[in-house]
């Protein structure tokens, strides 16, 4: 049976000792974990431990995600860039297992926001590859799975389709890296959402919940049947973590264009979200 998380960017875009204040309650919501986004990667361990604890403590699993800023791009032409995202990624990995997390997913190949005003070239994809495998190493070590977004057209230049993250996974060819899709990515995209999920069969390894205006999952128009129908099929035994950004928190709703509340508030969205995707998953038999 699938296992269904909340981002914590629904509660907070705060530090770690912020976010763990949610954990609670995602648990008292009905959450089986929380997805935890390691933008810092020069946290102190003892924020690290306390999270872990309190994660514990009120008993939820916890899935992390990352992503590269412009310095730290890991397909960037100069070196010394490239290595700040070799550094981060191996830093975000550590935290990723030090809270007990097997996955670190997200746009791992490069910084948010990427354009070049040109298609990505070989000597890119090749860097990708080649650095991307290496982290992959570092991670099995850690029992981690790297789980690689394809994001729409106006965040990056690099991977954009389902057929692209898969593509680019098997060139990597590394059992611990996986493909992670996101509906709200998919619907900007992809033709339907059936068939690329389907085809994702053995490499699927994360996906993200999320409304076409990234508001309360069910209320847009994702075609949610073809999403589930095709998760089932390919037995899916993944994490669902819903995640969107409804406008109440500032640095979020500017990273996202969102300038309008999308809902009441942050109950309003997990409790309502968490409802829809549960009702989902046991209508197709996730």
């Amino acid at each position: 049976m699938s296992r269904i998380g909340a981002h914590v960017f629904i509660w907070t875009s705060g530090s770690l000792d912020e976010k763990l204040k949610s954990f609670s309650r995602a648990k008292e919501i009905g959450f089986d974990g929380v997805e935890v986004s390691i933008e810092d990667t020069s946290i102190g361990f003892e924020q690290v431990k306390r999270a872990r604890k309190e994660l514990e403590r009120v008993g939820l699993e916890c899935t992390c995600g990352t992503g590269l800023g412009k310095s730290e791009n890991l397909i960037d032409e100069d070196e010394a860039v490239r290595e700040r995202g070799k550094q981060h990624l191996r830093r975000a990995i550590g935290i990723c297992s030090d809270l007990g997390s097997h996955i670190l997913s997200g746009v791992l190949y490069g910084a948010f926001q990427m354009s070049k005003g040109r298609e990505r070239t070989q000597k890119e994809w090749d860097l990708a590859v080649t650095l991307l495998r290496e982290a992959a190493e570092f991670a099995e070590d850690k029992g981690v799975t790297l789980c690689i977004e394809s994001v729409n057209r106006y965040e990056t230049y690099f991977l954009n389709t389902a057929e692209d993250a898969l593509r680019l996974v098997r060139h990597i060819g590394k059992d611990n890296v996986k493909v992670h899709f996101d509906t709200y990515h998919m619907n900007i995209e992809e033709k339907e959402f059936y068939a690329p999920i389907v085809n994702s069969r053995g490499y699927l390894g994360h996906v993200h919940i999320s409304e076409n205006d990234r508001g309360i999952p069910g209320t847009g128009h994702v075609n949610w049947d073809q999403v589930f129908r095709a998760l089932s099929e390919i037995d899916y035994k993944g994490w669902l973590v819903i995640e969107g950004f409804y406008g109440y928190i500032k640095e979020l709703a500017i990273a996202a264009s969102i300038w309008r509340k999308l809902a009441k508030d942050p109950e309003d969205f997990a409790v309502q979200g968490l409802k829809f995707v549960r009702e989902k998953a046991k209508e197709y038999g996730l």
